[in-house]
């Protein structure tokens, strides 16, 4: 939609991409419906970090942090956070323990105007996995903006 929105894609090429979009959703819910013990299993442990999450940074800080990770062009689960702020999305929607393509938070330190988040992910299903660290910082309208960025070797 930022693309779109900046005039970088035509309607047509978002049409494409939102059907592409709907496609994985559709594949997604396919195979949860195929195995639905192993799909309660991953809900279920992405609801116990969510709620980790929630409970030691606050929902709304959380969402912050992931809707200024969704913004960088070059971060692969973007286009899982894309509608993180948007509280009537579950917070646990956007966290993939196992699931493909993963992503997790690792570690998580914040303050009134810093946040320091490591997280883990991979683009698809046989990628071996990624962790980065963030530096964000809130700017003088007071929004978390991403101020560095560090990619950490397994």
């Amino acid at each position: 939609m930022r693309q779109f929105e900046k005039g970088l894609i035509s309607r047509e090429e978002l049409h494409e991409k939102m059907s592409l979009h709907a496609q994985v959703l559709i594949d997604e819910m396919e195979m949860q419906h195929a195995n639905p013990v192993e799909s309660l299993i991953e809900q279920w442990r992405n609801r116990m970090q969510a709620s980790r999450l929630a409970g030691k940074h606050g929902e709304l800080c959380v969402r912050e942090v992931f809707h200024a990770l969704s913004e960088l062009d070059d971060f692969p689960p973007a286009q899982l956070l894309w509608n993180a702020a948007h509280p009537h999305m579950p917070l646990f929607c956007f966290i993939r323990m196992q699931s493909h393509p993963l992503f997790r938070v690792v570690e998580m330190q914040s303050s009134s105007s810093s946040i320091t988040i490591e997280v883990e992910y991979t683009r698809h299903k046989n990628d071996l996995r990624t962790k980065e660290k963030f530096h964000l910082i809130r700017n003088r309208k007071w929004i978390l903006c991403v101020a560095s960025r560090e990619q950490i070797f397994l």
